[in-house]
């Protein structure tokens, strides 16, 4: 077996030797000799990776998926070696299977009032659910809800857990000072 390129293993008229030993390969953080950087990816790329991914269903999906996440061109993509691909695509979607799990853990609410949101119609929010931290920021800061899309995924997380985090207090404090 050869270490083929992708564009190769895609002309590949059966790829199930290659699919049933590359699939055992490590995760790994590496693609066309470059890395992936969650937190420094725009958060709008890493909302859109995440819609992305489970809508994938071919290789110019995938094609896009990469060349967002690694940031290489497209022939650098179709060049690449079959094993950079295999340990990267592991490592592409455990990343983003952990900021969904991060996000959910950190940014979900608890309130005793959730029941009174659900019937406001929360559901009709969900269409926005990406865009509208950044707009509730932009609020807060006074920039355009777009222009924070394309700061880096770490330091919008950063600020949505710590608005969270100080209106819930804030909530608190209001019912104790009620009391």
């Amino acid at each position: 077996m050869k270490n083929i390129s992708l564009k190769q293993y895609t002309t590949l008229p059966d790829t199930l030797l290659y699919d049933a030993i590359l699939e055992h390969l490590q995760p790994k953080n590496s693609f066309a000799g470059k890395s992936m950087n969650t937190n420094l990816m725009p958060y709008a790329n890493v909302k859109y990776c995440i819609r992305l991914l489970p809508k994938i269903d071919s290789w110019e999906g995938i094609c896009q998926l990469f060349t967002i996440c690694f940031d290489v061109t497209e022939d650098e993509f179709w060049n690449a070696p079959i094993t950079d691909y295999f340990a990267a695509k592991k490592y592409v979607v455990s990343q983003f299977e952990e900021v969904i799990k991060t996000e959910s853990h950190v940014l979900a609410s608890y309130s005793t009032d959730a029941h009174l949101w659900q019937m406001a119609g929360a559901d009709r929010l969900k269409p926005y659910s990406d865009t509208l931290p950044l707009v509730q920021l932009g609020k807060m800061f006074g920039q355009y809800p777009f222009d924070l899309g394309r700061k880096p995924y770490g330091e919008i997380f950063s600020l949505l857990a710590q608005t969270k985090t100080q209106n819930e207090v804030e909530n608190d404090y209001q019912k104790l000072a009620r009391q």
